[in-house]
Parts: C-alpha cells; sequence; structure tokens
C-alpha cells in the first residue's frame, strides 16, 4: 500500500507543478482533484480503484488487494475521499457480498463503513455522497424489493425513504441536496423491463415519475447546475452478440425532451458527468471489437465520441469524476 502512495503522490506533483508551483501540498491535491477521474479496473487481475488524468493518462492504483474485487469509486464533495464497494475475490459486482468503504485519495486510510449484511440487509449498493459530504444515499435491505436509504457520512443510521413495491434502486442527489433521483417500478409485477427514473424528496415524501418509455431505464444523475438528468436505457434487446443494445440519454430536470446522447447499437453505461457539466464520462464495451468494457467520454450534445483506456489492458469501468 506505501507504494501506491508514492505513485499517487507522483501523480498530484506532476499537477502541482504543471500549475506553476508555489503554494503548499494542499494546492497539490486540488489542482489535480479538479482534473481527475476515478474508476475499477481489473487490469491486474481483479479490480482495484485507479485514479487517472481526465485526458486518460497517468493511471495509479488507490487500491492494491488481490483478495477483493473493488468497484464503484465515488469522490467526496471536498475531494479528499471516495466511497467503493468490495466483494470477495472472483464474485465483482456482487450486491449480495458487498461491503461499503472509503479511502483518501492517495490511497491511505482505507476503512470500512458497511459490512456485507450490516442491519440485515440482503443486499446493497449505488452509494453516493450528498453535496455536503454529511449524508450517503443507498440501495439496501431485501434482496426482492430493495429501498432508499440515507446514512449518515459513516453509513450508520440508515433512514428509510421508500416503502413501494418491487425494486428500488440507483440512487442520486441534486446538487443542491433537495431532491433524489433512482429507477424503480410503478407496480407489481416488477420486472427490469418496467424500471423508470423516479424524483422524491431527500428528506422522503411521494416520488414523481419522469420517464414513461416502457424499458429498462438505470443510473439516473442530475447535471451540475440541477437543470438536466441523464441515464441509461437499453433501447433494444437486439444487438451484436446477443447482449442488446444500451443507450445513454439527456433530458430536462422534469424528464421532458429526452433524446438520446449516445445509442448506436453498442452497450454504452453508467454516465458520470464533469464538474462543470460539458462531459459526460461512462463506460462501453463494442462487442464486435472487444469483450471488454473501456471509458469514454462525450459531450452532452453527442460529440466528441473519446476513449480514454484504449490502451490499457483489461476493463476498466465506472468513471467518476
Amino acid at each position: 500500500m506505501r507504494a501506491t502512495r508514492l505513485l499517487t503522490a507522483s501523480l498530484l506533483a506532476v499537477a502541482f507543478t504543471a500549475c506553476g508551483g508555489g503554494g503548499d501540498a494542499e494546492a497539490a491535491v486540488q489542482a489535480l482533484a479538479a482534473d481527475m477521474l476515478v474508476f475499477d479496473s481489473d487490469r491486474s487481475g481483479n479490480h482495484e480503484i485507479f485514479v487517472m488524468k481526465t485526458d486518460g493518462t497517468g493511471a495509479v492504483p488507490l487500491t492494491n488487494d488481490a483478495s477483493y474485487e473493488n468497484w464503484w469509486p465515488r469522490l467526496s464533495p471536498d475531494r479528499r475521499k471516495l466511497l467503493f464497494y468490495r466483494a470477495p475475490r472472483g464474485k465483482p459486482e456482487r450486491y449480495d457480498l458487498a461491503s461499503l468503504g472509503v479511502v483518501n485519495v492517495d490511497g491511505s486510510g482505507l476503512t470500512l463503513l458497511r459490512a456485507a449484511g450490516a442491519d440485515g440487509w440482503a443486499l446493497q449498493g449505488h452509494g453516493e455522497w450528498s453535496p455536503d459530504g454529511r449524508s450517503i444515499a443507498m440501495f439496501g435491505g431485501s434482496a426482492t424489493s430493495p429501498q432508499i436509504f440515507v446514512t449518515d457520512a459513516l453509513g450508520r443510521s440508515p433512514a428509510q425513504l421508500t416503502s413501494r413495491p418491487g425494486v428500488n434502486t440507483d440512487v442520486s442527489w441534486s446538487p443542491d441536496g433537495r431532491t433524489l433521483l433512482f429507477n424503480g417500478c410503478p407496480g407489481l409485477p416488477c420486472s427490469a423491463q418496467d424500471y423508470e427514473i423516479y424524483a422524491m424528496p431527500a428528506a422522503g415524501g411521494t416520488p414523481t415519475r419522469l420517464t414513461f418509455n416502457n424499458v429498462p431505464d438505470y443510473d439516473p444523475y442530475f447535471s451540475p447546475d440541477g437543470t438536466r438528468i441523464a441515464w441509461l436505457t437499453k433501447s433494444s434487446a437486439t444487438a451484436s452478440m446477443g447482449l442488446g443494445a444500451w443507450g445513454i440519454y439527456i433530458a430536462n430536470a422534469d424528464g421532458s425532451g429526452a433524446h438520446a446522447v449516445i445509442d448506436d447499437g453498442q452497450i454504452n453505461s453508467k454516465p458520470a458527468w464533469s464538474l462543470d457539466g460539458r462531459t459526460l464520462y461512462f463506460h462501453r464495451m463494442v462487442p464486435l471489437t472487444a469483450m471488454r468494457w473501456g471509458i469514454y467520454r462525450i459531450a452532452p450534445d453527442g460529440s466528441g465520441l473519446t476513449g480514454l483506456t484504449t490502451s490499457a489492458p483489461g476493463n476498466n469501468e465506472y468513471p467518476s469524476n
């Protein structure tokens, strides 16, 4: 782990130098923080958490434990820590086995916040910091009908905000902290085909349905200015290699004006807005070219599709800025 911290410190030093020197170490951290992506990759064998520049260069690992699969890194609002999930090696993205951890952005101070099975939950996932960093929203509870919860910043004292039939997952915050987005079903029976995007008050209350497309919708996120949302949708059940086609869509915050950012018959997944709202980061697979995930960026108007990890080995997923 010490070697990991040294590598990350070197990357911080490069950013500090690029900003013209002067100031202190804190300035160096902040200089890099505005131009960094965290993501997970199995390039070393198991999934570890990495950080790299937003142009795809300078990737270094933040975690280093071959006993686990680590995924879903989410930077804290102050850019000093990140949440992530981990499960035993060989079982990536097993939300029934997932524990929630936090680590400093230099790779130090790894701490377990929520163990698998905490509070009697059968599964947990999609942890997201509140804009003030004082709370974490997540889904958890029953394996057949998970609900939306908010905990304190240490993953404790979960408060249940939904009590709806079917599946309720993929929660995220509005920039002002007043609203939560999530996906769920209008009623029973509930299957992935029925998943739609909802908004609800962060203090709890009646959800408002935002999408009405009758296809699976996942991972909704507000733009940094709160005027738009982006999300993932399954646009076709048939595509290359039989895996289906998945697109990233964008709409006004009330769900109106929905249109595709990218829906090209490939598998595009998990949008994440840049800090300035000018870019969407996501991971993508083009099955007839490569059966592995890579990290890409694109403008919200659909222009400028660029691969950031095309020369990197393995799968590279779940970017967060």
